[in-house]
């Protein structure tokens, strides 16, 4: 990563290495980058954009590690990549070594059990570099650190960079061959190269961005043009010339541009894209002002000069400990204080401990592997020999150590989610019971256990022909995802998103118990049944129109729906509605065309939403579940629920509304009767099940 120190021996007027200017300043630039970082995951709202200090260091290290490749084959007509990758495993993999098996040692200490398997696995992933690859197909929230990140997260840049690394030494050594010797023509093949990757990249990276711009900040793809453009400066530098006022535009320029993307930027643009321009640019624009200046005495109001003074060079020396230390350093201490944001105070004592960490760190482990110069030939294949068991020594520790603990909290876990129970000590929503509230005994333990909770999902213990979260063909047709006697006279149709899907163990009981009766279940994650989908997603609104015609065509007695908010599909995916009336408008168009039909419908309000995790508070809250209730105020949206309007539009729609038995007073509790509520923005099964009597009630079943 361009936050390890690598040859920066960069000469002011072309890009190969080993020259004998200097460049201090990006050493100084390295800190800049880093700073931005820290100072955005300590607090987001000192620094909205700080993210962007990871685009910097991408343009940095393109500019070294390319401009060092492409010398290296305009001399020699060739790349020796043996040697190559032996560098970085020895400048990179020792010091990322110690801070994924510090991570796996701290975890097993401190963090919950219910972590451990999510927490190894990104240990596991990071080793390998494809982190951030997993944290894409997870749609992590890179907005901010909180206890519940995973403390190896920010390792998706290194795996970024790895990835990349890869790639373009081949796409280099094509050229060499291409051009058949080495000299000028190999180096114009190579910037053409390179220039092309850079171009497709940033082509798809606006597209995709725009499209999925969380899943867009973390593939490889997105941000290769980040480093390409790094490497074009470099391969290009020594065509341009800029002197005196132009220098000190183009540099203070730089500087401009990436500390206004700093304040200006934030992750809910579509990012990187052509926003992430601001920054790099910005870059770019300071390593040619300073390519230019390393030669010269320059005045002070140099950027140059300003970024290489020795304190800063030397937090850009300790930059890449520095930036591997720092998250889990915040991510242990926001869980040691049960808190979901840092104190002014704990954010200084994070700085000045990872700061600490970080020295330690580079002297004693990047420095003492990172070794000499090049040594002769005769001993050249004995220290690449070493350097590559190096490698495969220590992903190999890695993987192990986190691989053990790992498998241990796994079964933990398992026996934890097989003893959960409803009896008459977890009487759950019944002890909200208005006219007969059921007992609630002291000392009894919660169900399911806080550890086990995130996971609670409906129907896992049913064996039936799917899974209402794994339906893969849209929409489902004859038997499929149909519960109960098939040749039943009388049906009811389950239709929506999660919050609709999280009733289904109800209604799989109902027809369980009322064998006239059975269910087909029509829902998929993310997809409310509505005629106009958050964020113009047209595939939810094209499955909608297919599900609505089987509706139509199988004219079942009841039809129950329920939808997550648009505040929720807001802060957790970042899908809006372009308005409330349109919001309204969609779930009315659908509700209607069905009781025009002549069939009946059921919406269930939206439950609240907690305020936190609530399993993960509560792990850390034992006996203490006040601490894990969420003010009514909070949990719902400003808002009346737009389904409920919607359907207090249309004739044949019957509104449940279970808040009577999810809030008592001015609070939504965590825990009622002895179980636990909620698994995440949606109620654990088990809570669900104790609801069976409310809302078939409500709906008219019984």
């Amino acid at each position: 990563m361009a936050l390890a120190q690598v040859e920066q021996k960069v000469p002011p007027g072309a890009a190969s290495a080993g020259s004998r200017v200097q460049r201090r300043d990006i050493q100084g630039l390295r800190a800049l980058a880093v700073g931005l970082v820290i100072v955005y995951h300590l607090r987001p709202e000192w620094l909205p954009g700080g993210f962007v200090g990871v685009d910097v260091f991408f343009v940095i290290s393109g500019y070294l590690i390319i401009g060092t490749l492409a010398g290296e084959l305009r001399r020699t007509g060739t790349i020796r990549l043996r040697e190559f990758y032996a560098r970085r495993i020895r400048r990179l993999l020792p010091a990322a070594s110690v801070v994924l098996l510090s991570t796996v040692v701290v975890t097993w200490l401190v963090l919950p059990i219910s972590r451990w398997p999510a927490i190894m696995s990104d240990v596991l992933t990071s080793a390998l570099n494809v982190q951030n690859w997993a944290l894409a197909a997870q749609s992590a929230d890179y907005a901010h650190a909180t206890a519940a990140a995973s403390p190896v997260q920010h390792f998706w840049s290194l795996s970024v960079e790895e990835q990349f690394y890869l790639v373009i030494p081949l796409v280099l050594l094509v050229c060499a061959r291409l051009a058949h010797r080495a000299g000028p023509k190999a180096a114009r093949h190579a910037v053409i190269a390179v220039a092309l990757v850079t171009a497709a990249s940033f082509v798809f990276s606006v597209v995709y961005s725009e499209l999925d711009h969380g899943r867009a900040y973390f593939v490889t793809p997105t941000r290769m043009w980040e480093l390409g453009l790094g490497g074009l400066a470099a391969m290009t530098v020594h065509r341009i010339r800029l002197k005196g006022r132009a220098r000190l535009i183009v540099g203070w320029g730089g500087m401009v541009a990436v500390l206004l993307g700093s304040f200006v930027l934030t992750t809910a643009m579509a990012f990187p894209g052509y926003l992430a321009l601001l920054p790099t640019l910005g870059t770019v624009g300071l390593l040619l002002a300073g390519a230019v200046a390393a030669d010269q005495r320059v005045a002070r109001p140099e950027v140059s000069a300003v970024l290489g003074l020795q304190p800063l060079r030397y937090l850009g020396d300790i930059s890449y400990s520095l930036y591997l230390w720092h998250w889990p350093v915040i991510v242990v201490v926001l869980q040691l204080a049960a808190s979901t944001e840092l104190t002014r105070r704990q954010a200084v004592g994070v700085f000045v401990l990872s700061l600490a960490l970080a020295m330690v760190s580079k002297h004693l482990v990047e420095d003492a592997f990172r070794g000499g110069r090049t040594t002769p030939f005769r001993r050249r294949t004995p220290r690449l020999r070493s350097a590559y068991l190096l490698g495969a020594a220590l992903v190999a520790v890695t993987a192990v150590a986190a691989t053990v603990p790992w498998q241990y909290a796994s079964a933990e876990l398992e026996r934890l989610a097989s003893a959960a129970r409803l009896d008459e000590g977890h009487p759950g929503a019944l002890a909200l019971d208005k006219d007969n509230p059921r007992a609630t005994p002291d000392g009894v333990p919660l169900t399911p256990d806080p550890a086990v909770a995130a996971q609670d999902w409906p129907l896992r213990d049913l064996s039936v022909n799917c899974s209402s979260y794994e339906i893969e063909n849209w929409p489902p047709t004859g038997d499929k995802c149909t519960y109960g006697t098939a040749t039943a006279p009388k049906t009811i149709v389950l239709v929506g998103d999660s919050h609709a899907a999280m009733f289904s163990t109800v209604f799989a009981r109902f027809v369980r118990e009322h064998p006239e009766w059975r269910v087909k279940m029509m829902l998929r994650n993310g997809c409310p049944f509505t005629a106009v989908a958050p964020a113009g997603l047209t595939v939810c609104t094209d499955q909608n129109e297919l599900e609505l015609a089987g509706i139509l065509a199988m004219k079942p007695e009841l039809v129950v729906t329920s939808a997550m908010s648009p505040e929720s599909y807001d802060k957790d995916l970042k899908w809006r509605w372009e308005s409330r009336a349109q919001t309204v408008d969609g779930y009315e168009t659908m509700l209607r065309r069905i009781s025009d039909a002549g069939i009946r419908t059921g919406v269930i309000r939206d439950v609240p939403r907690p305020a936190e995790n609530t399993p993960r508070c509560l792990e850390s809250n034992p006996g203490r579940h006040a601490e894990c209730d969420t003010p009514r105020g909070d949990a719902f949206g400003q808002d009346k629920d737009p389904l409920v309007e919607a359907a207090e539009r249309v004739p044949r729609t019957t509104v449940v509304d279970l808040t009577p038995w999810l809030c008592v007073g001015d609070v939504c509790p965590a825990v009622v009767g002895n179980v636990v509520v909620y698994r995440d923005n949606h109620l654990t099964d088990s809570y669900v099940r104790t609801l069976y009597g409310p809302l078939t009630a409500g709906l008219g079943l019984v």
